[in-house]
């Protein structure tokens, strides 16, 4: 399944946008900068605080703190006011952690990225186009109503509805999905196409279940009604301050959730929300500014989680003419470089270096345990320069992103050190837009910075997209890589039905991609969630923008 729209490119690049701001501390100079009192968050950060003996006493948002002190409530901050609270709509940072606690959906992914089934009972898959879902008795929307299998058939048509214009709608259509009620509790999902990342889809908030009756009474104002199944109930929505939820007293899973309130408080001022989150007037967030990592990891009222998310950071290697479609020069072009000391000197805390795959080590299907970073190996590169078809060297380009913290430095690190084996690049800076004109147009010469984000936990899900050879641009294999055994082999994994038989061929592909090095691959980004002391019941994992937040916290002392 790959994207064939603008919507959720546009997910990815606002998720690409966080990880850079996330990265704004981090410099190239042979170590990074510390992230510490001497920066200027962290002054600021101290100021807002007033000083040690001062923090616990100041109270930086106005009504938190006596919100903060009830037990019945947890506090979320959002760096942002939401668009709207309806699932197909729900595509984002801000209105996912808030949507997710409303409505769920068929299924559910579980910490370690594999699916169990939610407000459905059983699924079942009895070959490569046919997805039966059976619901779970008792399941009821926050109103009292009963699930029905006509609810989830509505629900996935507004998400599919070219009126709402909805940017998920793509994970229905490639490829094309009929939806149909088999009875009353029974949904069958048909393909005309095997797809292994189609399972996923209904984990997401494209899977989320609404009332029919709703969406035929609210129509496209269900973006300020919203109504589900989850542990919460909308309450009410202040536009740029704060958004109210409330216990779903008819939730199915008994004892859940523990607190009455849950309540987002919209605090675009990242100093402002790790004040808060300091003094106890916030219990949790996900924007942590990228100069107060630091700070907040020893805050003694906070957990710091964090976990590296389904992303690669990559220059793409124009794989289809000159000088790249040369292996040769693809494998000297990445000897050359010292991509450890990028790391070290970069990169930093906010990723882990790739182990010469698009596949982080915690997705589903990696191969990183059998694979290894691309070893700085100067001498190696000056023999596969001199076997190529251009021995002398050549002129090139790279094309990145800008401004940009952390791309930025990296080309620059790549150009200095491609000088060595007389490669002269020319580094091309762009805006967002102007990037995304680029990759879609597949109009570039030489290399191309990229970052790509899984919305699935699946291998499948950064080696479809980035390196079958039919997904070239518009699409996103930006390398143009060829490879028939790999499309083979992709393609087999797509309807095979043996789970470990599946990855076992993903894990292939990856070997052979390794082989081929159609790209210089750099990191894999990390996601933070600073979570207050006095709360348990929530691990942070890569796909966090589908969790519930609220389903399982308790107080900590429970």
């Amino acid at each position: 399944m790959t994207r064939q729209h603008d919507p959720g490119q546009a997910f990815d690049i606002r998720m690409a946008g966080y990880l850079s701001e996330l990265r704004q501390s981090w410099t190239s100079r042979r170590g990074f900068l510390k992230l510490a009192a001497g920066s200027a968050g962290a002054a600021a950060l101290t100021t807002a605080l007033g000083g040690p003996s001062q923090a616990a006493k100041r109270q930086l948002l106005p009504g938190l703190f006596v919100l903060a002190q009830d037990q019945t409530s947890v506090i979320f901050a959002l760096e942002g006011d939401v668009r709207g609270l309806e699932p197909a709509l729900s595509y984002d940072f801000t209105a996912n952690p808030v949507v997710c606690n409303i409505s769920e959906g068929l299924m559910i992914f579980t910490p370690e990225g594999t699916l169990e089934p939610l407000i459905a009972e059983t699924f079942e898959q009895p070959d490569e186009l046919t997805y039966i879902y059976t619901l779970r008795d008792g399941v009821v929307f926050s109103d009292g109503t009963p699930v029905t299998a006509d609810d989830v058939v509505a629900s996935i048509a507004r998400v599919r509805d070219p009126e709402v214009a909805g940017p998920l709608a793509w994970m229905y259509d490639v490829p094309e999905a009929q939806v149909e009620k088999t009875d009353d509790k029974t949904i069958t999902v048909t393909l005309t196409t095997p797809s292994a990342l189609f399972r996923y889809v209904p984990a997401t908030t494209a899977g989320h279940v609404i009332p029919a009756a709703a969406i035929e009474q609210y129509g496209l104002d269900l973006l300020r009604n919203p109504i589900g199944t989850g542990p919460y109930k909308f309450v009410r929505w202040d536009a740029g301050s704060q958004i109210e939820l409330e216990k779903n007293t008819e939730y199915w899973q008994e004892g859940k959730p523990h607190f009455d309130r849950f309540i987002y408080q919209i605090v675009e001022e990242g100093t402002t929300r790790i004040a808060g989150l300091k003094n106890d007037e916030l219990n949790m967030l996900t924007a942590v500014p990228p100069d107060q990592i630091e700070a907040v990891s020893g805050f003694e009222n906070v957990n710091m989680q964090e976990v590296v998310g389904y992303t690669i950071t990559l220059i793409a290697l124009r794989n289809d003419k000159p000088p790249f479609d040369d292996i040769n020069i693809r494998k000297a072009v990445n000897h050359a470089i010292d991509l450890q000391a990028i790391m070290e000197n970069i990169v930093g805390v906010t990723g882990v270096q790739s182990r010469n795959t698009p596949v982080p080590p915690n997705m589903l299907g990696s191969a990183s345990e059998e694979l290894e970073p691309v070893p700085y190996d100067l001498d190696m590169a000056k023999d596969l320069m001199a076997a190529s078809s251009m021995p002398d060297g050549f002129a090139t380009t790279l094309n990145v992103i800008a401004p940009n913290d952390i791309w930025v430095p990296q080309a620059i690190a790549i150009q200095e050190a491609l000088q060595a084996i007389n490669i002269e690049v020319e580094i091309v800076q762009m805006p967002y837009a102007d990037m995304i004109t680029l990759q879609q147009q597949g109009d570039y010469e030489g290399m191309m910075h990229f970052f790509w984000g899984s919305d699935f936990p699946d291998a499948a899900g950064n080696l479809v997209p980035l390196f079958l050879s039919t997904n070239v641009p518009p699409q996103n294999n930006h390398s143009y890589y060829n490879n028939p055994e790999v499309d083979e082999l992709l393609t087999a994994s797509e309807a095979e039905l043996d789970e470990e038989a599946r990855l076992d061929l993903l894990r292939q592909v990856q070997q052979l991609i390794s082989d081929d090095q159609p790209a210089i691959f750099l990191e894999h980004s990390k996601w933070f969630l600073p979570m207050s002391t006095t709360l348990t019941g929530y691990t942070l994992t890569p796909l966090w923008y589908w969790d519930s937040f609220g389903r399982d916290l308790v107080p900590a002392s429970a």
